[in-house]
């Protein structure tokens, strides 16, 4: 298993059920979210509207917030582990992470990245006994909302526009991406899946500034989601980088 943690493990991060964890202790009163009280989700943080809400009123995302169980990650944690039982479905509600898999050679696959309002753990609405199909990971200190597959699955049959915005998830993001990822690797070269990786997380996870957009990244995530050598991501990104395309810094471009 990765780093040696199995999501139970990592799921125990923040928490206070030992009392002598310095750690945990730590890690709670460093968490900023302004919509616990008392350890009680009363809100959803700031202007935060997740797709998955969308068509709720404000009573109906209020009882579905407040049955959440609110839990801090620090940098690197891994929340859930791939082929896990899917008992819990996460909403990142600060920081940013990123689901992967392991392939059989020892490789390090990036998925998907996640931003603030973004749900994994999906499978764990089906009714079914499944499995996660990923592992997902914070990459920097980062707090999420749980709710428990009962808590879900009794909260999709009172409010059926749940799983009508689920489903429009997965079409419009997760499966539309899959297909455009597949048509860049069969016809795209290496210069082609490179420039349209980099557009693809502009738009998600990208940061705004003065020069144009910021992306947090480094070589080996790049060359991983562009199925290339970490070799050729670094000579065509200074490639670019000469002709003015872009600039480089240290774990960012």
């Amino acid at each position: 298993m990765i780093e040696g943690l199995r999501s139970r493990d990592a799921f125990a991060f923040g928490t206070s059920s030992a009392p002598g964890d310095r750690r945990s202790r730590k890690l709670l009163v460093n968490c900023v979210c302004s919509s616990v009280v008392d350890r009680r989700v009363v809100q959803l943080p700031g202007r935060l509207r997740p797709r998955l809400f969308s068509g709720l009123t404000e009573a109906e995302l209020s009882s579905i917030v407040s049955v959440a169980t609110h839990r801090h990650f620090s940098r690197s944690s891994v929340i859930v582990q791939r082929d896990d039982p899917a008992e819990r479905m996460f909403l990142l509600t600060r920081g940013q992470g990123r689901q992967f898999v392991i392939t059989s050679s020892g490789r390090k696959l990036i998925l998907h990245w996640l931003t603030a309002g973004q749900f994994f753990g999906g499978v764990t609405l089906l009714a079914a006994p499944c499995q996660y199909l990923a592992s997902t990971e914070v990459d920097s200190d980062s707090c999420v909302l749980v709710w428990d597959k009962k808590t879900m699955r009794e909260s999709t049959s009172r409010f059926p526009i749940l799983l009508d915005n689920a489903l429009s998830i997965a079409v419009t993001e997760h499966i539309a991406w899959a297909i455009t990822a597949r048509i860049s690797l069969m016809s795209d070269d290496a210069k082609g899946r490179i420039a349209n990786l980099l557009l693809s997380l502009a738009c998600g996870i990208g940061i705004d500034c003065q020069d144009g957009v910021e992306l947090r990244i480094g070589n080996e995530d790049l060359a991983a989601g562009a199925n290339v050598t970490p070799f050729t991501i670094s000579r065509i990104l200074s490639e670019w980088q000469r002709e003015g395309i872009l600039k480089k810094g240290r774990g960012k471009r």
